[in-house]
């Protein structure tokens, strides 16, 4: 096994908003030294055909150095979004049912995760949370890629303490290539699909970009706690005012 890093939740030409093809985010990638990128193509602008491309293409632009996963950004009932890293179905699944569509996922060994929870005020539907595999604690393009978000710790904090043993991801929501850093999740792991989702699912990977290092099976301790809320208030200000400016 070796260390493996890379990005989750990516959108590429095979998702209405995604601006690069396959080809061009797998050269992504292997230039910023990535040996993994967990896609996430919207699920309403798919069907049947598309899903096989999707599965065919990934493994058509897939190095021995670096593995792009299939996956989707189911859209459910009340617009809710859940991610399904690392499937590869033989059919299009239309459920919009957030329950349905999670276990759904698990059927097919996917990574069933919650894409950015403060889309919902921090709240998703119970009967969903048996078959989720996490939440993302940290989506680049809602949170910011600089600080994680304190508020969607405490959503799986209260989750945990219900005793769903969910984990907290990191995610990209990348739709097109900047120069910008990103938030990547390492993974110890064969070079594998079905090795790197088998780490995903038991919540053994770290979440990081150069300022924080979490882990993905367990919260921060108070101090890096605080220090996130403290750092959270000050980018949400200084958004404020630049906004306001």
């Amino acid at each position: 096994m070796s260390l493996l890093r890379g990005i989750l939740h990516v959108h590429s030409t095979f998702s209405y908003d995604g601006r690069h093809t396959l080809a061009e985010i797998a050269a992504l990638a292997r230039e910023r030294g990535y040996q993994f990128v967990g896609m996430s193509e919207h699920s309403n602008t798919l069907d049947d055909a598309n899903v096989a491309a999707l599965i065919e293409t990934c493994k058509q632009v897939s190095t021995a150095d670096c593995l792009i996963l299939p996956g989707i950004e189911f859209t459910c009932r009340d617009n809710l979004h859940l991610l399904a890293f690392g499937i590869a179905p033989e059919r299009h699944f239309t459920e919009h049912d957030p329950a349905e569509v999670a276990r759904w996922i698990q059927a097919e060994g996917g990574v069933a995760v919650v894409a950015h929870p403060v889309r919902y005020d921090y709240q998703i539907p119970d009967a969903m949370a048996p078959y989720l595999d996490g939440i993302e604690i940290w989506n680049a393009g809602y949170d910011g890629r600089f600080i994680p978000n304190d508020s969607s710790y405490r959503l799986l904090a209260r989750l945990r303490k219900d005793g769903h043993p969910l984990h907290g991801f990191g995610g990209q929501d990348l739709h097109r290539i900047t120069t910008n850093s990103h938030v990547v999740i390492s993974v110890d792991a064969e070079m594998e699909v079905a090795a790197i989702r088998n780490e995903l699912k038991a919540g053994r990977f770290t979440v990081s970009n150069r300022y924080f290092e979490l882990k993905g099976d367990r919260p921060p301790g108070p101090i890096k706690m605080a220090q996130i809320r403290w750092m959270r208030r000050a980018y949400e200000a200084v958004k404020r005012l630049r906004n306001d400016g």
